[in-house]
This record gives structure tokens, sequence and C-alpha cells, in this order.
């Protein structure tokens, strides 16, 4: 009986984590996403008794439970090392917490939300990126081996309980993802419990069975296994990074139409107007109006960075971006009437939040 309610959780948390980033898959209408949704929710919930009515049904093979288990306690192991080396490798290259955008620079602090705050916050430093994205990239790699298994799966229990806490402190929507990862940790561990308790208590226990005996009968074929599914693992996390040639978003070309621009003259009955303080142009195509109020406006955009054109796609207008001698020129039509503005391009680099630094000694602040 307890060999079956393992089986079935372990294959309610395999379900899970296989489904949770597809939840079109079972509802073709929604989007890939690992936010948290009430489909997400719905599908992990519904997945609860379908695992624990296979783990039912397992106990009528009791031959073949070990084999299962033994199954689940790899896949799940690989599974987690995927998560941790992709969100590890993601960290390190600054792709999961990269520098603030233009308009959350100029927001002010009491407007933010606790989760972009704490996005913003991680992004503005890259050694500590770099920090959390190796602690979570070394567990990742004990778990890819069965010797040092047990270790990994214990080192990542600390780091994504560290990880999970954060989610749900700051209201970050991937709580169920992180649930779900710490869950599969405790999971793995359960498979260790003697030698835990052997651990903290200093008690001798011996470990009846030696975790896993999963194609150890056909070593070639377990190499073989385990080799394509590290070379996928590196495929699906490294290639972006190598066909973009970009291992550090914050160092990104910034073009002459992204960044922010102070509103120097501007007409007064338009959609850019004299109460526009400034203007954000988002890297991912976003023109964000500030108002006189810090009051923020957005307009889904299409830019062509080459000529410097900007096509509010909502609003059947093309700006125009062109430099001038010290300044920037911004053109456009609005009904029928060719309209201009003045901008003077702000230098992000020297914002203080920008500035990497560090000091042993408050007096060299």
């Amino acid at each position: 009986m307890k060999n079956g309610l393992k089986i079935g959780l372990g294959l309610w948390l395999l379900f899970a984590i296989i489904a949770i980033p597809f939840p079109f898959l079972f509802f073709p209408k929604f989007k890939y996403t690992h936010s948290d949704t009430i489909l997400l929710y719905q599908v992990v919930g519904g997945l609860l008794p379908v695992g624990l009515l296979f783990g039912f049904l397992s106990l009528k093979m009791k031959s073949k439970q070990e084999f299962l288990l033994d199954a689940l306690y790899v896949s799940l192991s690989l599974i987690l090392a995927f998560y941790l080396l992709q969100y590890g490798f993601d960290k390190v290259f600054k792709s999961q917490f990269y520098f603030p955008e233009s308009n959350t620079l100029h927001t002010p602090l009491g407007h933010l939300s606790k989760d972009i705050l704490f996005w913003s916050a991680m992004g503005s430093s890259y050694w500590y990126n770099l920090f959390m994205g190796t602690i979570e990239i070394i567990p990742a790699l004990f778990l890819l081996h069965n010797k040092t298994r047990m270790l990994g799966a214990f080192v990542a229990f600390a780091v994504l309980l560290n990880v999970w806490m954060i989610n749900m402190s700051f209201d970050i929507t991937v709580k169920v993802l992180s649930t779900l990862l710490v869950l599969i940790t405790i999971y793995l561990l359960s498979f260790y419990w003697r030698k835990l308790i052997s651990f903290f208590t200093e008690n001798e226990i011996i470990e009846t069975r030696e975790r896993t005996l999963f194609l150890n009968s056909k070593p070639i074929l377990k190499r073989a296994v385990k080799g394509t599914i590290i070379g996928l693992f590196c495929i699906e996390i490294l290639l972006p990074f190598l066909q973009e040639g970009e291992f550090n978003r914050d160092t990104r070309r910034i073009s002459d139409i992204t960044g922010s621009f102070t509103v120097i003259d501007a007409p007064s009955d338009a959609i850019i107007n004299n109460n526009t303080k400034r203007i954000h142009f988002h890297n991912k195509g976003w023109l964000i109006l500030e108002d006189q109020n810090q009051e923020f406006e957005d307009y889904k955009t299409r830019s062509s960075s080459a000529c410097g054109r900007i096509e509010m796609l909502n609003e059947n207008i093309t700006l125009s971006l062109s430099k001038t001698n010290q300044n920037y020129l911004l053109s456009w039509e609005e009904n029928g009437i060719s309209l201009t503005c003045q901008l003077q391009k702000i230098d992000l680099s020297k914002m203080k939040l920008s500035k990497d630094e560090f000091h042993w000694t408050v007096e060299s602040l």
C-alpha cells in the first residue's frame, strides 16, 4: 500500500510538471505559459486523482513496483535538473533578471508592484545573478548522476525553498511551478529518508537498497539514453544564447529608438503634447508616454531601427525619429497635420542604479 501511494504521488508530480508549460494541449485557446492561471490550477489538481488511480492499479503489479519507483526517481531527478539548469543559465546570462527597462527606472518606487520591484532589484546586480545561477546549476549537475543524486536533491531543496518563498512573498506568478519543484525535491529525498535520519541523528542505519536499478542491467543503453537526454538539455537551454551570440542581456546593443527621452518641445494638442514629460521606447515594442504627474500610457508599436520609424499599431500613426546636432526630432502626421517634437536622450548608464558598485566601508560611499 505504501509503495502504491508513493507511485501515485510520483506519477502525479510527473504528469503535472510535464503538463504545466502546456495547458493549451488540453485547452487549445490558451497559450504557452508557466504563469499562474485558473486553468493551471485545474490541470494540476485534475491530474492528482489520475496519478493516485494509477498508483492504486500498481498494487496489482507488485513485481513491477520497484521498477516504477526507479523510473519515477530517475525521471523526476532529470526534470528537476533541467529546470535548475534552465533557470540557472538564465540568471548567469542575465536573461531572467535583466536591467530594468527605462520606463521602470523612471517610475516612483511606491508605484511599483512587489514583483516588478524584486525583478528590478535583482536585475540591477550582475554578480548576484551570477551567484544565484551558479547555486542552481551545481545541484542540477549533482542530480544528473546517481552517486551524487541525494546531495543534489538536498541542495536543490534549500535553493528551491528560497525561490518558493520569494514567489509567495513578492506575489510572483509562478507559484504553481515553484510549489511543484519543491514537492519534487521532497519526493526525491523520501527515497533517502533512512540515510537522512542517520545523518541528522548520528545513528547508523544501513540502506537496504541502492538507488537506482533502472537500466542497470543494460549499461550501454543507459549511457546512450543519459547522453541523449543531457544533449537535449544543452540544446534546449544553451542553443538560443549561442545562436544570438549574447551571453549577457544587459550588454545588448541599444539602438537609437530604445531607451528614454526627455521632451523639450512638443505640440499643445496631439498624442505627444506639452504635458508629456518623457517618452520611453521599450525593448519589447512598446511606446510609453509619461506625463508631468508621472503617470504612464503605453502603445504597442512596430519599429525599424534602420530608418528610425515607429508604427503605433492601434493608432494608425507612424513616428519618425531622427538625430539632429545635439538632440532628436520626432515627427509624425496626425489628423492630416504634420507635427514635430524635440527630444533629448537620457543616458541611463549615468543613473545610480546602473553602477554595479561595491564599498568595504561607509566612508567610501
